[in-house]
């Protein structure tokens, strides 16, 4: 029941930005199409199936139907936690004797599971939309193209809008234990080398999923909005398309854990609008993704690889078992280094 509930909750928010995204778009794309969308969030690869997409039906809703198996099995579990503040406790520099922002994280393996498995399945609905959206539904192999931007360095190898956030998250690697102290407390069962496995594919397909969603569908639903509907100039669309999108994207995001906060989110938010939009005559969505993914990748890894982990733990949800209860129930986001993800 916990699974269907935040699914639903999930549901509800993201098919309203997707209903309020398509209701001028007639012209573009039609009703049937829209509905295909739709069916994915309930039917994954139905939508797909509908529209002669045979191979997408059976690798990307095929996916999708294993991960919904899951992430449902693993939040059935009666040791599973939802409740960040039970998963994370942080304290600021000015607080602890290491002089440094501490954050404790607490984790089991139906817990983290049910996080892993959810977030890629929901980040293939969020590719299936972006799919659907910017091919009318039409049969295509861009969308596969789109899954590799990561790792197609010759495509934006020149461009430093790709470089420039690159750099920054990889310089923060070399500063970030001397500002961030770490400690993972995995009960038995799971171990470090489980969440670095693991978040290589979580954080790639987040990078891959957000940006074709909320750049590729959303953002460019906003800009066209602005030019036909409100006859806007295509500058002036451009530019308001980008903050409008950047506000819905930041919407969807909480700050809980080491994610971003709305005001962090909104702020990437439009920098990866103009890497998206650079200029009038061009979107390139290929690198949008790749400064997503490798944004988020490379902050994740400075993240584990400066941790301590406490592994073979007993009950981690269990209050007389945590070592520290001075440590207060929030997030911190530190100043000196990066440690957030969106």
């Amino acid at each position: 029941m916990k699974y269907y509930f935040s699914k639903i909750l999930s549901v509800v928010l993201i098919t309203g930005v997707t209903f309020f995204a398509s209701i001028d778009l007639y012209a573009e794309t039609n009703w049937s199409c829209f509905g295909s969308g739709i069916g994915e969030i309930f039917v994954p690869g139905l939508g797909y199936a509908l529209n002669a997409q045979v191979d997408k039906a059976i690798l990307i809703g095929g996916s999708r139907w294993y991960l919904n198996g899951k992430t449902y099995q693993a939040t059935e579990e009666d040791d599973y936690e939802d409740d960040p503040d039970k998963i994370y406790e942080s304290e600021s520099a000015e607080d602890t004797e290491s002089g440094k922002d501490e954050t404790q994280i607490y984790l089991n393996r139906s817990t983290w599971e049910a996080n892993y498995y959810g977030s890629l399945d929901f980040n293939l609905l969020l590719i299936t939309w972006g799919d659907l959206y910017q091919n009318n539904c039409e049969p295509n192999t861009e969308t596969y193209s789109y899954m590799l931007s990561p790792f197609r360095i010759d495509h934006f190898y020149d461009n430093w809008m790709f470089w420039l956030p690159v750099l920054i998250a990889a310089s923060n690697y070399q500063t970030f234990s001397d500002n961030n102290k770490i400690d993972y407390y995995l009960e038995k069962g799971l171990s470090k080398e489980d969440l670095k496995r693991d978040s290589f594919g979580q954080y790639y397909m987040v990078g891959v999923g957000e940006e074709m969603f909320f750049r590729g569908t959303v953002q460019h639903y906003f800009f066209e909005t602005f030019k036909q509907d409100f006859n806007y100039s295509a500058e002036a669309s451009r530019h308001l398309s980008i903050v409008s999108a950047s506000l819905v994207f930041a919407a969807a995001h909480s700050g809980a854990g080491f994610t971003a906060n709305p005001a962090q989110a909104f702020i990437f938010g439009v920098y990866e609008g103009y890497v998206y939009h650079p200029s009038l005559e061009e979107f390139d969505l290929m690198t949008a993704i790749a400064v997503h993914a490798w944004w988020d990748l490379l902050i994740a890894y400075a993240i584990l690889n400066n941790a301590e982990y406490h592994e073979d733990q007993e009950d981690v949800y269990d209050e007389n078992n945590r070592t520290n209860a001075s440590l207060n129930s929030q997030t911190v986001y530190p100043l000196l280094t990066v440690a957030f993800m969106f």
